[in-house]
């Protein structure tokens, strides 16, 4: 299959290459951290698209956790799933009234079939992106790390040698400190001495661990003394001691703190004193435009990850410590030196139908500079051996050329679009967001999963490809930005994937065309029909992986790549294949729905909504399937007829267009949307409701009133958990331009917004949970809905600041919308806006809702005006200038 990278990136460029835009907003978006303890809060996130790091501090030392996006160990073993779910038994066991998720780990299972294990999915952590090692500079030694952040404001700080603990929150939130490792014996350390006062809404609680991380003592929650107070107390003998942790808790929610005077062991082997400045005091920063992480210290380090090979260049930093990490079923790396270079390889093993892979890790130093590399069997038979060569030639080049290129490559990535916005932090986040996102995804590379870098081996949801919601999102702030080389490994991902997705709608649904499961994995084999491993190697989730709506939503960030970029061999070879198959199931599965003129449309699951319910009474007319279903066959129609091909299929899908129910409705006088007939409104994960004016893009603001009108009284409305819908929610409160959506936006980022600029999952409960599993990909995404505020391109017109405030300025430059134009504009704080600059990439006519009361095009004598909508013929590479 062509991946068509050379046509992307012709298409990026074809503007002349210059500075940023705004190098004053991007310089601004630069990363400071206090410290370098928190390997979610405070580490620096590194990478060039296919090898990236984490660089934090860990015990003392700074460390930098390898990941690269092709490292996966990507067995799946079946051999204990149930069979494959049929929408036959589904509706089986629907019309016998029972409950279709009831039967034991709500599998479907066939009549008579007995279960007995644990299904592939959880039954080990595999398949999943696993870590390449880790490489440690300078020496390790015992320090405080923070384990705990439950309040809105959490930090220890050592002013004139005192410890100050401080928490503010909600009423009952803690946090805490850890610090270790100490490796001490209570034979030698009987004794643990405290000396500490405080406020007095402070609680205090120490926990002392033993070296296999159980509690070997521990105080419960104390009241904190308001004037300096001596505690001791004994510890059991004959145990080791690993690690002491600090926690501080708030009884009101008002700032709280502790001040520990003194923490100190006693006993046979004397007093040893805990210092409260280790592993506190390291501070960090990233200059997100030239991609370098700058850790502060005698002397400084400096870490890249090269733009233009895989290695990372450090330099600083005293000893080098190359460490593997281990992971389940998979023998230990093994270490080595090779023409004087430091290695690690580790072999992975396969399954039935994966032969499994290898990497290697080699670092190579030459005085204070240190060049890791990393390569995989994807790129060589030879793995020890290429990397130990990518190592050597990179020091054996000059330093200062190789910083120069990689500066040249990000100078180019910035020069494609840019913005000046009068709000820091969504300025920041839009820039942020970007760097993350090119961080971990170029042309060529493995598509990321649901983390960015890791912190384990055992990444939640299996550091999967998710596409009920989280994958197609990492993307969503790409195409605006002008950055459609981003998305190329989702779109071959999906590409590659079409031969097992028209496996699946046979196997599963028993149609045509291809259907796309929610839970995807790297490395699955094309042709499952020839695996030897149990249902075709296949997992696919009885419940959440039979939403026919996810189909459509995984098939449309391709299709967004044609409208953003049109050309013909894309549409061709990449963008219809997908679109196609996808609507052909969907015709089928119309044409076995009951009804006549209009279907029940199911059984279906809402997106982690009800699950499948008794009689399958919440299992028809989702809103999410409905909307993206008309998505798909819209994009199909018109595809056909770009190509001039597949006349009989266009018939099917407006005949199928013609049949979708209304969106589900809950009330009379006032009604709202439901995520499924039969409901009432819910507290939802995913916002389906608003599904259908985003990402399902048939409702918009020209739709008609009564609908709008219905759409946005939904959206004001609806509950959610604060989970996965916070950039969903926002776009779509910018399509119909909603007031308040600046303000609506701005407050979910700056309550998930880390000191790092990476952004939590949820921001209704304190930080812990969901959380701490990790970088969230999906929220590199954020900058989609920034850019939304500003510039929109719905069905092919493109709206200017459609939801940003009148009172605020804003200026982009070379933003791309559909049809292939990139835009320039300026609103000053008044609300008016300046003259539009708008290059036209491959020519096509331009339609743009004109921002005043008279529009002039410079050049242009006459304009076509239809309801405020200006349409204008533009060439390629034309420049068409608009003025009030």
């Amino acid at each position: 299959m062509k991946t068509h990278t050379l046509c992307l990136l012709n298409l990026v460029a074809c503007c002349t290459v210059h500075a940023a835009s705004y190098p004053e907003a991007l310089n601004d978006a630069a990363i400071n951290v206090e410290r370098l303890d928190s390997i979610l809060d405070h580490s620096l996130i590194v990478g060039n698209g296919d090898i990236n790091a984490l660089v934090w501090n860990e015990r003392g030392a700074t460390t930098l956790m390898l990941t690269k996006n092709d490292v996966w160990d990507a067995r799946l073993l079946t051999r204990n799933d149930p069979p494959l779910p049929t929408l036959k038994r589904i509706k089986e066991l629907g019309a016998e009234g029972g409950a279709v998720g009831a039967t034991r780990h709500g599998f479907i299972f066939p009549e008579g079939y007995v279960f007995s294990g644990t299904d592939s999915y959880h039954a080990k952590p595999y398949p999943c992106p696993i870590l390449c090692g880790k490489l440690i500079l300078g020496d390790q030694n015992p320090s405080w790390r923070r384990i705990r952040a439950q309040g809105t404001h959490n930090d220890l700080n050592t002013p004139d040698g005192l410890a100050v603990m401080r928490i503010e929150g909600e009423a009952g939130t803690s946090n805490g400190y850890a610090y270790g490792p100490m490796d001490l014996s209570t034979d030698q350390y009987a004794k643990l001495t405290v000396k500490l006062s405080g406020t007095e809404n402070a609680r205090f609680y120490i926990d002392v661990m033993d070296t296999d991380n159980g509690i070997l003592f521990k105080t419960d929650w104390q009241e904190t003394p308001k004037k300096e107070t001596v505690f001791t107390y004994d510890l059991p003998k004959g145990q080791m001691i690993g690690r002491i942790i600090l926690y501080t808790w708030t009884e009101d929610g008002e700032m709280a703190e502790n001040w520990f005077h003194d923490l100190s062991l006693s006993g046979t082997g004397g007093r040893r004193g805990i210092e409260f400045s280790n592993g506190l005091a390291v501070s960090g920063r990233l200059d997100i435009a030239k991609a370098v992480a700058t850790i502060d210290g005698e002397p400084a380090i400096t870490v890249r990850a090269l733009a233009d090979r895989n290695v990372f260049l450090i330099r600083g930093g005293q000893s080098v410590k190359l460490v593997p990490s281990n992971s389940l079923d998979v023998p230990e790396a093994a270490g080595g030196v090779k023409d004087g270079v430091r290695f690690l390889h580790k072999t992975i093993p396969g399954d039935l139908d994966w032969k499994g892979m290898e990497f290697a890790v080699a670092v190579a130093e030459k005085g204070d500079l240190k060049a890791v590399a990393i390569v995989t069997s994807v790129e060589s038979s030879d793995v020890v051996g290429a990397a130990v060569k990518a190592a050597k030639a990179a020091l054996q080049e000059d330093s200062s050329k190789l910083i120069a290129n990689h500066e040249k490559t990000w100078k180019t990535f910035w020069s494609r679009s840019g913005l000046e916005i009068d709000d820091e932090l969504l300025q920041r986040t839009w820039y942020r967001g970007l760097y993350f996102l090119r961080c971990v995804s170029k042309p060529g590379a493995q598509c990321p999963g649901l983390f960015a870098s890791l912190i384990n081996n055992t990444p939640a949801w299996h550091g999967d490809y998710h596409l009920n919601y989280n994958i197609q999102q990492v993307f969503w702030a790409a195409y605006a930005a002008n950055q459609l080389d981003l998305v190329e490994p989702y779109d071959r991902l999906i590409r590659e994937y079409l031969p097992r997705g028209r496996w699946l709608a046979k196997e599963v649904y028993s149609m045509g065309g291809a259907y796309y499961p929610h839970v995807m994995y790297a490395y699955e084999p094309i042709s499952p029909e020839t695996c030897k491993s149990r249902n075709g190697r296949q997992y696919i989730h009885h419940v959440w992986g039979l939403t026919i709506g996810v189909a459509g939503f995984t098939i449309q960030p391709v299709w967004w790549h044609y409208k953003y970029a049109p050309d013909q061999e894309f549409l061709e070879e990449t963008a219809y294949p997908v679109v196609r198959e996808v609507a052909v199931f969907y015709a089928d599965f119309i044409e076995q729905c009951e009804g006549d003129e209009t279907v029940l449309l199911g059984p279906s699951v809402s997106p982690e909504h009800h699950g499948w319910t008794p009689g399958l009474s919440r299992n028809y007319n989702c809103a999410f399937d409905i909307s993206m279903i008309r998505f798909t066959l819209n994009a199909t129609i018109e595809g056909a007829i770009l190509l001039g091909k597949d006349e009989e299929l266009v018939k099917r899908c407006r005949a199928a267009l013609k049949r979708l129910p209304d969106y589900p409705v809950h009330g009379d006088r006032e009604p709202v949307v439901v995520d499924v007939k039969g409901a009432g409104p819910i507290t939802y994960n995913i916002s389906v409701p608003a599904t259908p004016v985003f990402p399902g893009e048939v409702i918009s603001i020209m739709s008609p009133k009564e609908q709008r009108d219905l759409f946005e009284r939904t959206i004001r409305g609806l509950r959610w958990n604060g989970n996965n819908a916070a950039v969903m929610l926002a776009v779509s409160r910018a399509r119909l331009s909603m007031e308040g959506t600046f303000e609506w936006l701005k407050t979910e980022v700056h309550a998930r917004t880390r000191p790092n600029g990476t952004m939590s999952l949820n921001r209704l409960h304190p930080p812990k949970g969901l959380n701490n599993y990790g970088h969230y990909t999906e929220q590199f995404g954020t900058g989609m809905a920034i850019s939304e505020m500003l510039i929109q391109s719905v069905n092919d017109t493109i709206r200017l600041f459609p939801a940003w405030p009148k009172n605020k300025k804003a200026k982009f430059d070379q933003l791309r919308t559909q049809g292939g134009f990139l835009v320039s504009a300026d609103q000053n704080a008044k609300g008016e806006i300046g003259p539009v600059r708008i290059q036209s990439t491959v020519g096509g006519t331009l339609s743009v809702v004109s921002p005043w009361k008279t529009i002039r095009a410079k050049g242009k004598t006459r304009l076509h005006i239809e309801k405020g909508v200006v349409l204008i013929g533009t060439r390629p590479g034309e420049v068409v200038v608009l003025t009030p």
